[in-house]
């Protein structure tokens, strides 16, 4: 009895064990199948991602999946910029049930969002970002109650945007903008949203109740949107309970009612006799006030604010924020009128420094001949806003009107690199490890918004070494990125000075500056050290501030490694040029080194 018991055992564990192999092979076979259809055209992606029904996905072996701890239940697929050119399939995807985030952000998928998504109904995070994605969104989204993050920006989606998405209580982030969504905004409750954006779509309506708490940014581009934050004021109906009221009176009232209509006559034919008068004393007053010339016009001594006084083209308005920094809401007419400091005139514009109400310290860029259009200008400025570094320092607000173009910063009082290399009036020290310190945050930061795609801008445009400033803790920002006027149809990006070429060529350059302790003027400073290196005295480059203080040849090598990264990026041909990705790898490899050796030496 007991050998019998022992053997249904065994069989029963055994039938358990091949189910579940079975089963885990199925949804293997589905996410293959997956793949397939994300890439139709590319027979390869398969073999290169390692994705095989042979091998075990929770193992580390097929890339871009990873599996929830101690179990073999696929949990996240991240597929992100690879040139996946197919379609979704949600059918295929939802096989693996357990999925809790998915993310195919930056690829060239087409086709729409089928309503089998909901099959996935244990996901949490879901990111479908810059793709050619289209179709309205299904309202079976509803269903994935576990959602809190949901991310379908720049795409080409339309329709209304499903109501159901208010039903799904803990979802606090949802970012729609730059797709073609059109209809009213649904009712979300917006309390406990942390991101919220449905800017540059087609929506028109009220706002849900409380997206104040949310910048005018993540509403700009609907001209028919309406309410806080946005400056239009929603048209408010009210049915008058007056009329009908008075409808039951004089059915009551027949009498009183009439004498009452007569009284209203009786009114209306003293206003038409006034009105004349009223109308030609207007008039005259009208008359009087062209007539004299005169305008009131608040003074504005010369160099004392920033730009001069507003003209009718370009009126008292508030900014579009970008960021809560407790000034409250910025308007242009004050902020002309505010105490300013010009900094810097340049080709491409103005610089201020602003004190705003409470002694809040502003730099305020006023952008020159730039003849982008004002939605394409909010736009730029929007999607720049969306793509945060630590070594890149974000804009406040911004302006734009027929006559002006302001972006607007937190003013740093810590200076410039360009101050701390060549006008050190405060005898900092800046030595070799706190100089590799610094190109390592501006390569990462640059790096970072190579990546990114930010409007219609390819690069800075404007990389030097006066345009890196320093924070309150002496971190490196690089400020003004993507300014730069946007260049004609047609011109080469790569012989342009906002490309990443270029941006590749200026940051040899700083790097240079960064060795040397030089100025580069023009190009002579790229070619008196590629002359010195080629007479083979490439010790002879470096800032003698630098070799004072060396005390490692370990040290000296790496400044020697980095002098090598710096010539490959000033190197005359474009295409020669290591990308801005490459640059900051080689330098993190140098810092890490440095630090290192600093630590061994502590």
């Amino acid at each position: 009895m007991e050998k019998h018991a022992c053997r249904l055992l065994c069989i029963s564990l055994l039938c358990l064990l091949i189910h579940s192999r079975s089963e885990r092979d199925n949804v293997k076979e589905s996410l293959i199948a997956f793949l397939r259809k994300l890439a139709p055209e590319n027979f390869q992606i398969v073999q290169d991602l390692n994705w095989s029904i042979s091998t075990d996905p929770c193992v580390g072996t097929w890339l871009g999946v990873s599996c929830r701890p101690g179990s073999r239940s696929v949990e996240t697929i991240v597929l992100e910029g690879l040139n996946l050119d197919g379609s979704i399939d949600a059918d295929l995807l939802c096989q693996a049930s357990s999925l809790a985030s998915l993310s195919l952000m930056d690829n060239s998928l087409t086709g729409d969002l089928q309503p089998g998504i909901a099959g996935c109904s244990k996901l949490i995070k879901v990111n479908l970002s810059k793709n050619r994605l289209s179709g309205s969104l299904p309202s079976s989204l509803g269903r994935l109650v576990k959602l809190k993050h949901l991310v379908v920006s720049s795409n080409n989606f339309s329709g209304d945007l499903p109501p159901s998405l208010t039903k799904i209580l803990g979802l606090i982030s949802f970012l729609a903008d730059n797709n073609h969504f059109s209809g009213s905004v649904p009712e979300f409750n917006l309390t406990s949203f942390k991101e919220f954006n449905i800017s540059f779509n087609d929506l028109s309506g009220p706002l849900p109740w409380n997206s104040e708490k949310f910048a005018q940014s993540s509403f700009l581009g609907n001209s028919g949107l309406c309410g806080k934050p946005l400056s239009t004021t929603c048209p408010t109906l009210h049915k008058s309970k007056k009329i009908v009221n008075t409808a039951v009176m004089i059915s009551g009232y027949v009498l009183l009612g009439l004498s009452f209509v007569l009284l209203l006559a009786y009114i209306s034919m003293g206003k038409k006799k006034i009105a004349p008068e009223a109308m030609k004393a207007g008039t005259d007053r009208k008359k009087v006030t062209s007539a004299s010339g005169k305008k009131r016009v608040t003074p504005y001594p010369p160099g004392d604010h920033l730009v001069a006084p507003p003209s009718q083209s370009a009126t008292a308005s508030s900014m579009v924020m970008l960021q809560k920094v407790g000034i409250g809401e910025l308007c242009f007419e004050e902020l002309l009128k505010a105490p300013a400091e010009l900094l810097g005139r340049g080709r491409f514009g103005s610089l201020y420094k602003v004190v705003a109400d409470g002694g809040v310290e502003l730099a305020v860029k006023r952008i020159k001949d730039w003849t982008v259009l004002g939605e394409e200008f909010q736009r730029k400025m929007v999607s720049m806003d969306q793509v945060r570094h630590p070594n890149v320092l974000p804009a406040i607000a911004f302006y734009c009107s027929k006559t002006e173009k302001l972006a607007v910063f937190a003013f740093q009082n810590n200076g410039s690199l360009f101050n701390l290399l060549h006008d050190n009036n405060k005898g900092r020290p800046f030595n070799w490890s706190s100089r590799l310190r610094v190109v390592a945050g501006v390569t990462s930061g640059m790096s970072f918004m190579h990546r990114s795609i930010i409007g219609h801008t390819p690069g800075h445009g404007n990389l030097k070494t006066s345009n890196i400033l320093f924070s309150s803790a002496m971190e490196p920002l690089i400020s003004e990125y993507g300014l730069r006027a946007i260049p004609s149809a047609g011109s080469d990006p790569v012989d342009l000075p906002f490309s990443r070429e270029a941006d590749v060529y200026a940051m040899g350059i700083i790097l240079l500056e960064v060795l040397t302790g030089k100025l580069n003027e023009g190009s002579d400073l790229a070619q008196w050290v590629n002359a010195v290196v080629r007479e083979e005295w490439t010790v002879e480059v470096f800032d003698r501030a630098l070799l004072a203080e060396q005390e490692s040849e370990a040290s000296e090598g790496r400044m020697v490694r980095l002098l090598q990264v710096a010539l490959k990026c000033v190197d005359p041909s474009p295409a020669a040029r290591p990308t801005m990705g490459q640059i900051a790898t080689m330098v993190q490899e140098l810092q890490t080194a440095e630090e290192r050796s600093l630590a061994c030496v502590t």
